[in-house]
């Protein structure tokens, strides 16, 4: 165990000391010290990560629209009923194939940048698509709810890695 215990300290402590302290250096020259003791840890984690409590709500308030079809209206709908039975588990996984990350800033989205956004595809009854530069989620049309709900599930929790080209 003392061996462990040594191997642990040298790996996690002593091996990156030298980086540790140039990187509270350099924080300390953009942010002194006095005011980032002033934070919690929890504080501290949400200034810089985010918050983690994602609101439909809050979505809703905070998005645009680019609708290229008439039909989007129907498929906006379904978006909304779809996502008030998500738990905040999948609306992270959402947040993610949308934007990128799974937080959202403080302030939520409507200090996200740029706006969270939706658009129409011209295909159907595809997966929906995200363009995570631009925080934008294409939506296709679909010949039911039970599509759209099932297509916009599996994207989420399937499509949610890596890219794909065309």
């Amino acid at each position: 165990m003392k061996y462990l215990d040594a191997l642990a300290q040298y790996k996690l402590n002593t091996r990156v000391s030298a980086e540790i302290e140039a990187f509270i250096k350099g924080l300390n020259e953009l942010v002194p010290d006095n005011l980032l003791t002033m934070f919690s840890e929890q504080e501290l984690e949400l200034l810089i990560c985010g918050t983690s409590d994602i609101s439909v709500n809050d979505l809703k308030n905070n998005h645009n629209i680019f609708d290229n079809h008439s039909s989007f209206s129907k498929v906006m709908s379904w978006f909304w009923k779809s996502i008030a039975l998500f738990n905040q588990e999948e609306i992270a996984r959402l947040l993610q194939f949308t934007t990128g990350s799974s937080q959202l800033p403080p302030g939520g989205f409507s200090c996200l940048t740029p706006k969270f956004s939706f658009s129409s595809s011209p295909l159907r009854n595809v997966l929906p698509r995200a363009h995570t530069c631009f925080n934008q989620l294409v939506l296709p049309d679909y010949t039911s709810y039970e599509e759209f709900h099932r297509c916009l599930h599996l994207a989420i929790t399937e499509g949610c890695e890596g890219f794909g080209f065309e």
